[in-house]
């Protein structure tokens, strides 16, 4: 069986998640967009959040960094490209992205 690649659309919310932890967006939020398992969105928003933490990047205490290598080695960069352009939104204009993804109203 082959794996489904994650979107676009769940990279914006799950880096949003890993920057700037879970007060807005939940990863239970995520999972309804391509019918994933909360646990599925959790390693991304995981894995996202090493990305940061290799880059010396600010992520979210709320998460735990995920790379599956040991201490000092570098883990997966999957989606990185999308990410670091997330990162340099900014707090703002990210949470209005995940809001016009989301069909909210951005309060």
């Amino acid at each position: 069986m082959r794996r489904k690649l994650y979107t676009a659309p769940e990279i914006v919310l799950c880096t949003f998640i890993s920057k700037y932890g879970r007060d807005i967006i939940q990863e239970q939020t995520v999972c309804q967009l391509q019918e994933r398992s909360e646990s599925s969105i959790k390693m991304k928003v995981q894995n996202i959040a090493s990305m940061l933490n290799e880059e010396g990047i600010d992520f979210s205490n709320e998460v735990s960094v995920l790379t599956g290598l040991p201490e000092g080695k570098k883990g997966r960069r999957t989606n990185w490209e999308i990410v670091s352009k997330l990162v340099a939104l900014g707090k703002e204009k990210h949470k209005a992205l995940c809001f016009e993804i989301l069909n909210m109203d951005n309060q």
